[in-house]
């Protein structure tokens, strides 16, 4: 799990050890923070994460988080702005079935879902949503849980 006030601090002391004063390193680490807040929305019923960067910055954080929080990226499109996902739900994958439900149940009930996660800028401002595996806009449940794990993560 990321650690923003830690990485904020581990900065904080490499600026000053590469000759930076304390009083201006933390201005620059506060300013920092300030400008890349995201957060959670709703656009046309569908949720989103709004970020404050422009598509080079947002494309990069997110496939970053992406990284980070578990996902399989299976393919991405820099040109298109899309990143080709699977994900297993937390609650599908911490759930492991009996030696029973192993033994007479053949089908696996905890497959990955594949989704595609979109990153568009609208000049300095990104928003990243979730698409079904066809491209359709999703508003389900795990839509929601997806871009809060996005959202808390970029943070």
């Amino acid at each position: 799990m990321v650690d923003p006030e830690l990485e904020a601090e581990f900065l904080r002391r490499l600026m000053v050890k590469l000759g930076v004063s304390q009083e201006q390193s933390k201005a620059l680490i506060a300013t920092g923070a300030a400008k890349s807040r995201s957060a959670v929305a709703t656009v046309n019923g569908q949720p989103v994460v709004q970020i404050p960067e422009g598509f080079d910055s947002a494309w990069r954080r997110v496939g970053l988080s992406l990284d980070r929080t578990g996902f399989t990226v299976e393919d991405r499109d820099r040109k298109q702005g899309i990143y080709f996902v699977r994900y297993v739900p937390l609650d599908a994958a911490n759930s492991e079935p009996g030696f029973f439900a192993k033994l007479f149940n053949s089908a696996s009930k905890n497959e990955a879902a594949k989704f595609q996660i979109t990153v568009r800028s609208q000049g300095n401002v990104s928003t990243v949503s979730v698409l079904d595996a066809k491209g359709v806009p999703e508003a389900s449940i795990t839509a929601q849980r997806i871009v809060k794990v996005i959202a808390d993560d970029i943070k």
